[in-house]
Parts: structure tokens; C-alpha cells; sequence
């Protein structure tokens, strides 16, 4: 570096760097938020760190350290963000693809002398492999966003993973048509360019203020699951339930699509409890619930009701159809048991069938499921009992 100005800017950007490395530490072993995704976050930052480090001792002499390491540093602090985010979204993780695309940009750029001499070609390679790495990022992220949120919102909150990926393509273009505007373009011979040195920092703050968005957007999604999720059988709440009724019975009124609810009960659960335990009970409950969502659709919504009761909506399912899907889980319920000490617990359910028509209320239907299961009870349980609404009432 010539410039004190460029060794201010070298230690401004390791300052956010080894900070911003810190922070996703803290995040990672001291407060356990999605500690996958920020360790690998934390190393982002370090590899992004040592390849600026690297960068300022070139000069025109072959150095495999401070051109090819250099580069290959920065590139896999690239990779690591989209893992890190892969891991914060719950995504497959494209290691196989990413490593192999480093790979060939590895072999791309040993195919010449790393020196000044080949600065154009080595830094279009290196531009294009950052493009794609970061573009897929900000893809990856988009197609998780748009599960809890608008597209719009989703594609606006990574607008920065797109923009990066543009700008890299846009420096590939320019050093390919132009390489002469190469001190102006890169680092590959000097961080005395201001373009170059505001670029490197803006793309380090911004990549990880939309992390850190990506971060607490995860957390408070997981938070609201939480709150609205039963922690023994991982089913939907009570809570939950109401919101999801009130959008069901809505799309009834709009598109006229009949829905049903079943209410079911869990027979001689306290016989249950009392003999082998609460614990013998909450597998019971476990196990009802697992064989339960196996038995349902995606759309139906299945959650624990109460102590042993489950209730499901079965969206645009008519009365006969809705007796189907309580065979099939009675069926299927009936066929297995739960062992516990050695000993097996056979399981039954009453279920209660109640379904929408013109005359019914939300509070109304609620109230014909439940007096169903009470009836299929109070006859011999293990039973499928239907109610509807009297014309009376």
C-alpha cells in the first residue's frame, strides 16, 4: 500500500470485519441463536478478513499467497454466508455444487502464473464465481422468505445478495471489454482505488446487516411457532386453532368449499395414567399424534385440543368423506400400541364428526364435534359418531 488513506481503510474494514466475527460468536456459543448458521457466519468474516489482509502485501511478483490464497479466501467467505444461511432456513445444504464450482475456479486460476501479469483474467474468474455464490444466496433466501412472508417483502430484504451479484458480473464485464480500468476495478495490484476500498466495506456491512435481518427474522418466526406449537406432541395449539378455523370457515363463506372438523379423545387416559404413570401418558399422547399426521393431508390441520384431545379441520371434506378419514385413523390407531416397560399399551380413540352447512357458526360447530365424541363415548368408544345442527336450532 502507498497511501496512508489505504492503510486506514485496511484497518477500518478488518475493525468491522473481526467485530462483525465477534458479534456472530456471541450469537453462536454465548446466546445459542441458530448457532450452525453463525459459526459459520463468524468464519465468513475471518476468511473475508484474511483475504483483504493478503490482498494489500501483492505486487508484481508470482505469490501463490497473496493472489490465488488471497482470492480463494474471500471466495469461500462467500460460501460460507450461503451455508450459514442454508443452515438458518432449514435448507438442503449445497455443498457438493459449491465445492465443486470453488474447485474449478481453483483450477481456472492455476492455470496461469498468479502475478500482476494475469490480474484481468484472474479477477473475471474470481468476479464470476462470487456473482453465482452470492445470487444463489440471495435465491435460497427468497424461496425460504416467501413461506412466512409476500414475495415482494421476501425479494426486498435480499435485494443486497442481487445487487452484490450484479455488481461482481458488471466488474467481469468492465475488466473483459476495458483491462485497462483495472486499478480502478480491483484489488489485484492495489487498494489505493477509493471505488475499490468503498466497495470492500459497503459489501461487508451490507452483507452482514442483511444476515443479521435474515437472523432475527428466523428467531421471531421460531418464536411464534413456539407459542403457538404444543410442546409435548409438537402439534398446533389451542391458539392456533382459532386463527386457523376463522380462515377455513371464511373460505367456506366466500367459495362455498364444505369443511369438517373431528374431535378426538383418547379412551381410559387416566386408567392409563394411573397404572403406568404420567410419562406411560405423554408417549401415548406422542404416539397418537405421530400416527395422526401420517393418516392426514397436507391442508388438514391436526392439534391438541386439550389434556387427550385432538381436534382436526379437514378443509374442503364433505360429511362422507370426513367419516373416511376417521376410519383411517382409527384404523391405524387400532393396529398399533405402545410399549412401555415391556408391557403393551393397547390405544383407542372416540371421535366426534361434525360438518359446516349454512346454518352453522364456528362456536356451533366446535359444539356438534365435541357432543359427537361425547356420544361415540357414552357407546362403547372406540367409535366414529356424527352430529349436525337440528333444524330447530
Amino acid at each position: 500500500m502507498e497511501h496512508s488513506q489505504s492503510i486506514i481503510f485496511v484497518q477500518f474494514f478488518c475493525l468491522i470485519g473481526t467485530s462483525c466475527a465477534i458479534a456472530w460468536a456471541i450469537y453462536a456459543g454465548v446466546f445459542r441463536i441458530a448457532p450452525k448458521a453463525s459459526w459459520r457466519f463468524t468464519l465468513a468474516n475471518i476468511c473475508t478478513v484474511c483475504g483483504i489482509l493478503l490482498y494489500t502485501q501483492r505486487s508484481e511478483s508470482v505469490n501463490y499467497l497473496y493472489w490465488f490464497a488471497a482470492d480463494m479466501a474471500v471466495l469461500m467467505g462467500f460460501a460460507l454466508v450461503r451455508w450459514g444461511c442454508q443452515h438458518l432456513f432449514k435448507q438442503s445444504i449445497s455443498y457438493v455444487f459449491d465445492l465443486v464450482l470453488l474447485s474449478s475456479c481453483a483450477l481456472l486460476m492455476l492455470l496461469v502464473p498468479p502475478s500482476l501479469a494475469y490480474a484481468v483474467y484472474l479477477v473475471i474468474i474470481m468476479s464470476i464465481t462470487a456473482a453465482i455464490l452470492v445470487s444463489l444466496t440471495g435465491v435460497d433466501n427468497v424461496k425460504s422468505s416467501i413461506q412466512h412472508m409476500p414475495i415482494f417483502y421476501a425479494v426486498l430484504i435480499n435485494v443486497p445478495f442481487f445487487v452484490m451479484g450484479m455488481l461482481f458480473i458488471v466488474r467481469a464485464m468492465a475488466l473483459f471489454y476495458s483491462p485497462d480500468q483495472l486499478s480502478n476495478l480491483s484489488a489485484a495490484n492495489t487498494l489505493n482505488a477509493p471505488l475499490v476500498m468503498w466497495s470492500y466495506i459497503i459489501l461487508l456491512l451490507l452483507t452482514n446487516l442483511v444476515l443479521y435481518g435474515n437472523a432475527l427474522t428466523r428467531l421471531v418466526y421460531k418464536v411464534a411457532r413456539l407459542v403457538n406449537k404444543d410442546h409435548l406432541t409438537g402439534l398446533w395449539n389451542r391458539h392456533a386453532l382459532l386463527d386457523k378455523l376463522d380462515e377455513v370457515h371464511a373460505l367456506w363463506q366466500r367459495n362455498g368449499s364444505a369443511y369438517s372438523l373431528l374431535v378426538l379423545d383418547v379412551d381410559h387416559f387416566k386408567q392409563v395414567n394411573d397404572t403406568y404413570g404420567h410419562m406411560a401418558g405423554d408417549a401415548i399422547l406422542k404416539h397418537t399424534a405421530k400416527l395422526m399426521q401420517q393418516s392426514l393431508r397436507k391442508v388438514d390441520f391436526i392439534c391438541r385440543y386439550g389434556g387427550e384431545e385432538f381436534l382436526i379441520i379437514l378443509p374442503s371434506t364433505n360429511s362422507t368423506e370426513a367419516f373416511v378419514v376417521a376410519q383411517k385413523i382409527q384404523s391405524q390407531i387400532n393396529s398399533t400400541s405402545v410399549k412401555w416397560k415391556q408391557k403393551e399399551i393397547a390405544v383407542t380413540l372416540s371421535i366426534g364428526c361434525a360438518t359446516c352447512n349454512t346454518h352453522t357458526n364456528i362456536e356451533q360447530l366446535l359444539q356438534l364435534a365435541d357432543e359427537a365424541m361425547y356420544l361415540a363415548k357414552n357407546t362403547g368408544r372406540n367409535a366414529i359418531r356424527t352430529k349436525a345442527l337440528e333444524p330447530s336450532e
